[in-house]
Parts: C-alpha cells; sequence; structure tokens
C-alpha cells in the first residue's frame, strides 16, 4: 500500500480552509495548553492560523501537519470553539478535549488575540 492510499481508507487528510462552508474570519478552536499557555486556532484573511501565546513571550505561529496539530495538549473552551470545525475534526478521528461548559453573555468574532 501507498500512503496516499492508507490516507484515503482512513479519510485523515488535513483540514484546510476549503474543508469549511463557512470561510468567515473566526476562532474555530480557543483553549489552552499543560503548560496553561493560550491555544488558539483562527481563520483570518482566508487563512487558518494556529497560535500558542506564553507570558512575557512574542506570539508563537504553529505549523500544523496533521489534524491532531490543531489541538492543545490539556483544553478547549467548547462555548468558544466553531461547531464545523470541531465536527470535522471529530469526523477524522480527532478527541476534542472540552472542558466544562460556561455560559457566557456575548458572542464574540475572536476569543483570543490575532496577529
Amino acid at each position: 500500500m501507498y500512503k496516499i492510499e492508507f490516507d484515503i481508507l482512513n479519510d485523515i487528510s488535513l483540514i484546510t480552509i476549503n474543508k469549511l462552508k463557512d470561510k468567515s474570519d473566526r476562532t474555530l478552536l480557543y483553549g489552552y495548553t499543560c503548560n496553561r499557555d493560550t491555544w488558539h486556532v483562527y481563520i483570518k484573511n482566508g487563512d487558518i492560523h494556529t497560535i500558542i501565546y506564553r507570558p512575557k513571550e512574542n506570539p508563537e505561529e504553529r505549523i500544523v501537519r496533521c489534524n491532531f496539530d490543531y489541538v492543545p495538549s490539556k483544553r478547549l473552551y467548547p462555548e468558544c470553539c466553531d461547531y464545523e470545525f470541531c465536527r470535522l475534526l471529530n469526523e477524522k478521528g480527532v478527541d476534542l478535549p472540552f472542558t466544562n461548559w460556561q455560559d457566557r453573555a456575548e458572542q464574540k468574532q475572536y476569543w483570543g488575540e490575532t496577529i
């Protein structure tokens, strides 16, 4: 078997902007890492960005090579995540480590900083 055949069998192709129906600028995933760093996946200007923010450091953009790379090492805030993107990740077999739901009075385009 070839790698491309394996990918087709497992349907593990990377989720890109082209796989989303709603391509508008917004937060896709928002959470934190085991080190308590902020994790933000969002669409801006037609591209998906995965950013990690550490206190007193510049934001770092992460390179995403597989769908598992979109998800932080600790938790996601479900009320700050995008349903369509989460559904696609779930369909690809990616576990979404949600914390408890927190009712938030406001809705935001972006839940975290963008670069």
